[in-house]
């Protein structure tokens, strides 16, 4: 085949199949993924660590495999990316998110992404940009500088697994590793235009360690794909019980019979901001016809009252108390390694970031204590809308894609709608499920001047599943692969 036939196997789907059936070698694969990558990136800033040998070595030995007759795995030859935040793979860069002197920081261990992706066969060939610490919704760094969004090089890719969202939407790759602890695989996939798949807490096992309980706010590993049938993929070969994950689950999901259930008859609890978060109304509109896509395919769509007890000032506040203790704990870790980011760093550590964190040792029991009653509250009005209602459907955020900065420093916005709101994160309504281990899921729900609007979905409690079944059923009447156009017909400039 000629690399401009393999460019067109846009899909890991289509790539797995042709190279099981020998139409197309995984070397071939390997070579033109790495030839696009290092024409469109860098103007991009996606990919951020490269292991090109590595990834050709395994496409060879993948090319012994399938001339011997071997059997070969479910993504078998697809090139795939990983974020260089949470993601573990020996001998990689283990950065936190691009900090400079972490950049020798070498891993030891695996992370189940790319563990998991190269037991189904897949090839891991390099890491994605992050933020520090991947405290924003946004991805930007001192070091590599912002990831820029591929429908319109100006702006955000959004994060924090921009880089894995920009790189997909941009056909780097067709999957990606993301993470996400407050909508880090649900925000880029919007803003980016792409399927971002956020698990239940525990269906992909997470390992922490020395502190097996350590992850407060639920944090998840997932996929980022530009189908949802690549999603069920990723989502089939990640899956599965590990016993170093006390959360982890023991039954699998049916993610290929999900594509294919369908949602007739299935009820669904649409909200435009959660009664409590300022939309952008361009967003709103868009969002609120979109949804009528589930009745089309014969769901039961009503309009719901969320009725949370808090402001989106004070939920966005939460979330930054409770992600400061892991980054808190993280860089006291580090210091006692000989490795103090306050001292060595400084500058690359955002004000954004260390305000909350260098407030940490004063928080009290009490104050623990009632930021826990108050995600309580919140799962408890979750479960009991699920006791009516399938799916929640919502926009994945309430802004559209920001203009980059060129300080490092690239955030969300501080107003919407003449309200303030956290630009750190207070924009983006995916981090509800991060409070309670619901499975979500955004998708492209449209474009609004050119730019991708999210649409997310939202399942109960490890019925993931469902989610995979409805998101599935909106791509089938509402496709949007025709979006791509855009990203392919960039300029290969830096703007």
């Amino acid at each position: 085949m000629s690399l401009s036939d393999i460019t067109e196997l846009s899909t890991a789907a289509a790539i797995a199949d042709a190279v099981k059936s020998g139409e197309v070698s995984p070397v071939e694969v390997i070579d033109a993924t790495i030839q696009r990558i290092e024409q469109r990136n860098p103007s991009l800033s996606a990919v951020t660590y490269q292991d090109y040998a590595g990834a050709r070595q395994a496409a060879r030995q993948l090319e012994k495999a399938i001339i011997k007759g071997e059997p070969t795995g479910s993504l078998a030859g697809v090139p795939v990316l990983m974020k260089d935040l949470f993601g573990f793979k020996p001998g990689w860069p283990a950065s936190c998110g691009l900090v400079s002197v972490l950049r020798d920081n070498l891993a030891t261990g695996w992370s189940m992404f790319p563990q998991r992706m190269e037991a189904a066969g897949a090839i891991v060939l390099g890491q994605t940009n992050s933020p520090v610490f991947g405290f924003r919704g946004t991805t930007d760094n001192k070091t590599v500088g912002p990831t820029r969004n591929p429908f319109d090089l100006t702006r955000n890719s959004g994060g924090s697994s921009g880089g894995s969202a920009a790189a997909v939407a941009d056909g780097l790759v067709p999957l990606a590793g993301a993470t996400d602890g407050g909508g880090s695989i649900r925000i880029p996939a919007a803003w980016c235009g792409v399927v971002g798949f956020q698990p239940s807490a525990g269906r992909i096992p997470f390992i922490a360690r020395p502190n097996a309980f350590a992850i407060s706010c639920y944090l998840y590993e997932g996929p980022i794909t530009r189908t949802v049938k690549d999603a069920a993929l990723a989502m089939t070969a990640l899956q599965g019980a590990d016993v170093r994950d006390p959360s982890s689950l023991s039954v699998d999901a049916d993610f290929q019979q999900a594509l294919v259930q369908g949602v007739k008859g299935k009820r669904i609890g649409f909200t435009p901001d959660f009664g409590i978060f300022p939309v952008e109304l361009k967003i709103k509109e868009l969002v609120t016809s979109a949804v009528n896509t589930f009745a089309n395919a014969g769901a039961i769509v009503e309009n719901i009252h969320i009725g949370f007890d808090y402001s989106q000032s004070e939920l966005s506040a939460l979330w930054s108390r409770i992600t400061a203790i892991g980054v808190y704990n993280t860089l006291e870790e580090l210091k006692n390694k000989g490795r103090d980011l306050r001292s060595l760093c400084p500058d690359e550590l955002p004000d954004s970031m260390m305000r909350w964190v260098d407030a940490v040792p004063s928080y009290t029991f009490q104050q623990l204590s009632e930021d826990q009653k108050i995600r309580t509250r919140i799962y408890d009005r979750f479960t009991a809308l699920f006791e009516t209602y399938d799916y929640i459907v919502a926009p994945t955020l309430a802004a559209m894609p920001v203009l980059n900065s060129t300080d490092g420093e690239t955030q969300g916005p501080c107003k919407i709608n003449g309200e303030t709101v956290d630009p750190l994160i207070g924009w983006c309504m995916t981090y509800l499920t991060n409070y309670t281990g619901n499975p979500s899921a955004s998708v492209p729900a449209g474009l609004v001047d050119g730019l991708p609007v999210g649409l997310m979905v939202i399942g109960r409690r490890h019925d993931d599943a469902g989610v995979m079944s409805a998101i599935a059923a909106f791509e089938s009447e509402r496709p949007w692969e025709g979006i791509y156009r855009i990203p392919e017909g960039r300029s290969l400039d830096r703007p």
